[in-house]
């Protein structure tokens, strides 16, 4: 990466205020031959990527990230879910998941009397949310489709995990959320927190994440859109976490592939006769390989991992994601 201006081009205005200061420059990164610039605003303290581009959906499809998620979807919700279904107690009422996957978090909303609405881009998470959890509301749709598709659709809550990084129409993605969200509603939204130590994060980059956000900037850039924060959550590096991040850098040697190549074949073998797919991690063989695994890597990793989370502990930097809830006002 460069720390020089030299051959890099200034972005005139910031993307998300009105400041009539230019943006500096930040840093490059390269990815397949295209070269992204950050670029951050003094005032309102956006970061952002030029050329601020998504890459669309068959990007993602192929990526390394996205292209084997639906061999074993994850099912069970995860930490961000959970943090947003509890600061709502016993609250119900509509919600629209955009970017929903395979529709976990919609699962859990459904079972605390949630009526739930989602849309991914990804038809094959579409048809696992349907099968899997019985969620009805699903579509294959952006929010610009399906705001055409029901334009009379109205919600009280409305969530994006981990979505608002990956957008590049953010006042635009906003107005669209306004429309369709009831007087006084509610959003709830996930994403990496940018002050979190990079080694933990090597995916918050383009083409994937767009934009770099933490809790301050991101609260103020929704109140200049009308809504104020009620709650922000940090998260920080679990053991587990740190366990398979140093197994990812450091532990090519002992990555047999196992788990995966077994995974795939059951996946093959069950789309030859989707109605009687049986997922990956519910069959007996892989989750027994899946424990093995799980062993191996607590042997060899586990004494760093735990040496690096009580370091990590007492600093910001082990946070790597963050919740926020908004209002409408």
């Amino acid at each position: 990466m460069s720390s020089s201006t030299s051959n890099h081009s200034i972005a005139e205005r910031c993307r998300f205020c009105d400041t009539d200061q230019k943006p500096f420059f930040m840093r490059t990164h390269t990815d397949s031959g295209v070269e992204y610039s950050l670029h951050g605003c003094s005032v309102c303290g956006a970061q952002w990527y030029e050329p601020m581009k998504n890459p669309g959906a068959s990007w993602y499809e192929h990526d390394e990230r996205y292209a084997n998620r639906n061999i074993d979807p994850i099912l069970k919700p995860n930490e961000k879910h959970i943090d947003t279904i509890n600061f709502f107690s016993e609250k119900k009422g509509r919600v629209l998941d955009v970017g929903c996957g395979v529709g976990n978090f919609l699962a859990l909303a459904k079972e605390k009397g949630w009526e739930c609405w989602g849309i991914d881009f990804d038809q094959d998470s579409i048809s696992t949310a349907k099968k899997t959890f019985g969620l009805e509301h699903m579509e294959v749709a952006d929010l610009t489709a399906f705001i055409q598709n029901h334009p009379n659709e109205r919600f009280d809550l409305i969530t994006f995990f981990d979505v608002f990084e990956h957008i590049d129409n953010h006042h635009e993605f906003v107005e669209q959320v306004k429309s369709i969200l009831n007087p006084g509603g509610y959003v709830a939204m996930a994403m990496p927190y940018r002050n979190g130590w990079k080694w933990l994060m090597p995916f918050d980059l383009p083409p994937r994440h767009l934009t770099h956000w933490d809790d301050a900037t991101l609260s103020n850039f929704w109140a200049r859109k009308g809504f104020k924060t009620l709650h922000v959550q940090k998260f920080g590096s679990a053991l587990n976490f740190l366990i398979m991040k140093i197994r990812w850098k450091y532990g090519g040697f002992a990555r047999f592939g196992l788990v995966k190549s077994a995974k795939q074949k059951a996946y093959a073998e069950g789309m030859k006769n989707p109605e009687t797919l049986v997922l990956p991690s519910k069959r007996t063989s892989i989750r027994v390989l899946h424990a093995i695994a799980k062993v191996k890597d607590i042997v060899l990793f586990g004494l760093p991992a735990l040496i690096l989370w009580s370091v990590l502990r007492f600093t910001d930097k082990r946070h790597t994601d963050m919740n926020l809830i908004i209002q409408k006002e």
